[in-house]
C-alpha cells in the first residue's frame, strides 16, 4: 500500500476521534513509525489491514 493510503487511514481514525494509545494497542505499532511510514513508503497490508478494520469497528 501506498503512503498516500496511509495518510489517509490516518486522517479517518482522527476524525473518528480514536486515540493513538487506542490505535498503538489495537495495531501493534506505534505512531512514530506510522509516521515514518508515510513519509517512505511502502506501507505493510498488515498494518493498513488493521487499520481498516479499527476504522470499522472501533472500540467504545
Amino acid at each position: 500500500m501506498s503512503a498516500q493510503e496511509l495518510i489517509q487511514l490516518m486522517k479517518q481514525v482522527e476524525e473518528k476521534g480514536i486515540g493513538w494509545d487506542t490505535v498503538e494497542e489495537q495495531i501493534k505499532v506505534s505512531h512514530q513509525v506510522l509516521n515514518l511510514y508515510t513519509n517512505s513508503g511502502p506501507v505493510p497490508v498488515t498494518i493498513t489491514s488493521k487499520l481498516k478494520k479499527l476504522l470499522e469497528d472501533p472500540p467504545e
